[in-house]
């Protein structure tokens, strides 16, 4: 296979890819393509696909004499009711209805600025009335200039805002006609009498998690895109999108904003792997923003709905910011510590999902919590040394003998202590060493050491001691190899003895951990009972070999 090759074929796996998720929202899409990044493969050269899903101009796919509209209080929708672009009239009233429940929630109720009308409209190219709104309803993978938008596909797109304009703030809104999608193998056809191609949009939009056929149920994701895509419209107001200037937190505030809006949809749900099974990675850098919801969901519930608007006003009193300092600078205006705050929720989102069980309900960080179907991965034991590139959390199971190393740990750190007949327990490592926790780690059923790291200039450490020198596992089979970890630094190796003091062997180790492999330790400890310590002249720990 030639390098060109290659890339077209990376390219089209990664589009296929694009395709077999649940429906997204297609201002990330746009952003990537006009950025020339894809997150997920971390290829900056790398686009959707590169030409047009269509070779004719846009008009040749519509009646440009016969485009409805239906004007609102507040927005002008423009559609058509045959061809490719075609919609149903229902579809169109429950339309209408979510985009002035989502006006007179944000607009009305929250106080946010209202958007700024784009003047032509980007696909019919209309001028909208004074005063209203513009939303197209079209098929989102025919549109016109799809290419340059997208690159020429956007996938499983509901739903895509942006400006047609030269102004970054002012904006538009394009409804997907009727929630099927093209995808790479769709059928290529002929508009009627004419030689112009599309492609046959032949795969319902669903919902991978809740199991939803939306072609069929098409009410509940219209109302829950109608609160996130017009959020989009609000968030240009005070931080204008351009091309060097992207955050997660568009993508990840407005699919909070849908569920708070649309709250018996959940559409999210189908989003939360991508975030819970790479917790550890910082935010930036996660496949897809949208599973990040969880924290705006966390915020809105603790400090009130209010805190999103403040959010983006103060990204338009300083757009060169990260979301990071904007939420730092909230948390301050608040008298509250912006690490602590970030780390309750991590605390809180460990216990989601099916781990919800254990928790009280009322420490869940949203009244659904205990439904989703996903929780956070815990990371294996470790005794490694940790560290966290901001912002990011993570998770790790602990037991006495596998602790990681925090001396260089930036950040906050707790320990959770769980079981089936014991409700979450959190120790603070702001207060409390590892070491004075150590018996209640040991009977607890289960123990999770909770990191997190909001910023990168925060100083916040843990306490840190001397924790006392283990051996795992404990007792060793002789299956794998026998580690030894916290091995003092004041000297150079350990000693291992039977029970009767007689010296098996001494073993050399220059850092905090020694691992012996397990074929070379079976030719020398039969099962029994046996000591180790650190030098010849510490006081001696016992363990078990068994096999």
């Amino acid at each position: 296979m030639t390098k060109k090759s290659a890339i077209a074929f990376a390219i089209l796996c990664l589009f296929i890819a694009s395709i077999s998720a649940s429906p997204i929202c297609g201002r990330e899409r746009l952003w990537q393509n006009r950025t020339q990044q894809v997150h997920s493969i971390g290829t900056p050269s790398a686009k959707w696909i590169t030409s047009s899903t269509t070779n004719c101009d846009a008009e040749f796919y519509y009646d440009t004499s016969d485009v409805q509209e239906r004007i609102t209080q507040h927005f002008h929708i423009y559609y058509v009711i045959e061809g490719i672009h075609a919609t149903k009239k229902a579809f169109v009233d429950s339309l209408a209805t979510a985009l002035e429940k989502a006006w007179n929630f944000y607009i009305q109720e929250l106080g946010y600025k209202k958007p700024k009308a784009a003047p032509i409209t980007w696909h019919y190219r209309k001028e909208p009335a004074p005063n209203r709104f513009p939303i197209e309803i079209a098929d989102i993978n025919s549109i016109r200039d799809n290419a340059s938008l997208f690159g020429g596909f956007c996938g499983e797109c509901i739903a895509v805002t942006f400006s047609p304009s030269s102004e970054p703030d002012e904006s538009e809104i394009i409804i997907e006609n009727d929630f099927f999608f093209a995808g790479i193998n769709s059928p290529q056809k002929n508009e009627t009498d004419s030689y112009c191609t599309f492609y046959k949009a032949d795969n319902p939009m669903q919902n991978e998690v809740t199991g939803i056929d939306y072609t069929v149920h098409f009410g509940k994701l219209i109302r829950a895109t109608a609160f996130h895509e017009f959020y989009h419209t609000l968030q240009f107001i005070y931080l204008p999108p351009t091309d060097k200037r992207d955050t997660y937190w568009y993508e990840a505030s407005a699919t909070a904003q849908e569920e708070i809006g649309a709250p018996d949809v959940n559409d999210y749900w189908s989003q939360l792997p991508l975030f819970f099974n790479a917790t550890e990675k910082p935010f930036h850098e996660l496949s897809s923003d949208y599973g990040l919801a969880v924290w705006e969901l966390y915020n809105e519930s603790i400090y009130g709905n209010p805190i999103g608007k403040h959010f983006w006003e103060r990204f338009a009193k300083n757009p060169d910011a990260s979301f990071e300092e904007i939420f730092a600078e909230e948390m301050q205006y608040r008298e509250i510590d912006p690490d602590s705050s970030f780390n309750d929720f991590a605390e809180r989102l460990l216990f989601s999902g099916p781990r919800a069980s254990f928790s009280d309900s009322t420490k869940l960080i949203t009244d659904d919590a205990f439904r989703w179907p996903f929780q956070p991965k815990i990371l294996s034991p470790s005794t490694e040394s940790v560290s966290l590139t901001p912002p990011a959390i993570a998770y790790y199971r602990i037991t006495t003998d596998s602790i990681p190393h925090l001396d260089a740990f930036q950040g906050k750190a707790s320990i959770a202590l769980y079981g089936k007949t014991q409700t979450p327990i959190f120790y603070s490592l702001d207060t409390i060493t590892l070491a004075n926790i150590l018996p209640q780690i040991e009977k607890s059923e289960n123990a999770v050491l909770i990191l997190s790291r909001l910023r990168e200039q925060t100083s916040q450490k843990p306490i840190v001691d001397s924790l006392p020198m283990r051996n795992y596992p404990n007792p060793w089979r002789g299956e794998t190899p026998l580690c030894f970890a916290h091995l003092p630094q004041d000297k150079t190796f350990i000693e291992i003895r039977t029970r009767t003091g007689k010296l098996v062997g001494q073993f050399r180790y220059s850092g905090e951990q020694l691992c012996l492999e397990a074929e070379t330790l079976r030719e020398k400890l039969a099962p029994g009972l046996y000591y180790f310590r650190a030098g010849n002249k510490n006081k001696a720990k016992p363990f078990l070999v068994v096999y």
